[in-house]
C-alpha cells in the first residue's frame, strides 16, 4: 500500500511542476522579447540612418550624372542621340542607374551583426539572454534596412521629380 501511495504522490508532484515551469519559461521569453524591442527602439539612431540612406543615394545619383555626362562627351559622333546635350543623353540614365543601385548597396553596407550592451544581460538567465539577443539582432537589422531604404527611396523620388522638371522645361 505504501508503494502505491508513494507512486501516486511522486506522479502528482511531477505533473504539477511541469506546467509551472513551462509558464515560467514563456514569461521569461515574453519579457525578453518586450525588453529587446524596447531597447532596439531606444538604441537605434533613426534620423541618422534615414539621412545616411538619403546621402548615399544622392551621392550615387550625382556620381551617375557626372559619369554619364563625362561618358557622353567622349562617345563617338556617329552614334545618334535624340538630343545633342550630354546631360540628357547619358547623365540622366547614369543618375537613374546609380541612384537605384545605391538602395541595396547602402542597406547592405551597414554592419549587420549588432550586439546588445552586455550590462543589460548581466544576472539574467540563459533563456532570457538567448531570446533577448536573437530578437535584438533581428529587429535591429530589420529597422536599419528599412530606414536606409526609406532614405534612399526618398532621394530617388526627389531626383526623379527634378529630372522630370528638367525634361519638361527643355
Amino acid at each position: 500500500m505504501f508503494r502505491i501511495l508513494a507512486f501516486f504522490t511522486v506522479t502528482l508532484l511531477f505533473f504539477s511542476m511541469m506546467p509551472s515551469t513551462s509558464a515560467q519559461q514563456n514569461s521569461v521569453q515574453e519579457q525578453a522579447e518586450t525588453d529587446a524591442l524596447r531597447d532596439v527602439d531606444h538604441d537605434t539612431p533613426k534620423e541618422m540612418l534615414f539621412m545616411l540612406g538619403l546621402a548615399g543615394s544622392s551621392t550615387g545619383l550625382v556620381a551617375g550624372c557626372v559619369g554619364g555626362c563625362v561618358l557622353g562627351t567622349f562617345i563617338d559622333d556617329r552614334i545618334y542621340f535624340a538630343h545633342d546635350d550630354p546631360l540628357t543623353n547619358c547623365g540622366i540614365p547614369g543618375a537613374i542607374l546609380l541612384g537605384i543601385c545605391a538602395v541595396p548597396t547602402i542597406a547592405l553596407a551597414y554592419p549587420h551583426n549588432p550586439n546588445p550592451p552586455l550590462e543589460r544581460l548581466l544576472g539574467k538567465s540563459p533563456e532570457y539572454v538567448g531570446v533577448y539577443t536573437q530578437v535584438y539582432r533581428s529587429k535591429t537589422i530589420s529597422l536599419r534596412k528599412r530606414l536606409l531604404t526609406a532614405g534612399s527611396i526618398t532621394s530617388n523620388l526627389g531626383a526623379a521629380g527634378t529630372i522630370l522638371l528638367f525634361i519638361i522645361n527643355n
